[in-house]
């Protein structure tokens, strides 16, 4: 399983696993959608997790308004994540 991280707007992050997407995001106790204020909140949340690739991908709305074509696949990069 990989972990993808969504950096959304506000300068928050979201996170979900799966194997070529999310496809489940970690979520809190009353099952909402877990948001993360950094990359190091959200290590500390799934350590003892083994995942085979982690993923940062840029969200960002600007494209949408702007009327561009709007890609899954754009601006993600791999992490090191040891």
């Amino acid at each position: 399983m990989n972990l993808f991280i969504e950096s959304i707007e506000g300068g928050m992050y979201i996170a979900g696993i799966g194997s070529d997407r999310a496809r489940s995001y970690l979520r809190d106790s009353y099952r909402n959608t877990s948001s993360f204020q950094s990359i190091t909140d959200i290590r500390e949340q799934v350590s003892g997790q083994h995942f085979d690739k982690i993923f940062l991908k840029q969200t960002t709305p600007y494209d949408e308004m702007c009327g561009t074509n709007v890609r899954d696949d754009k601006l993600m990069i791999e992490l090191e994540w040891r």
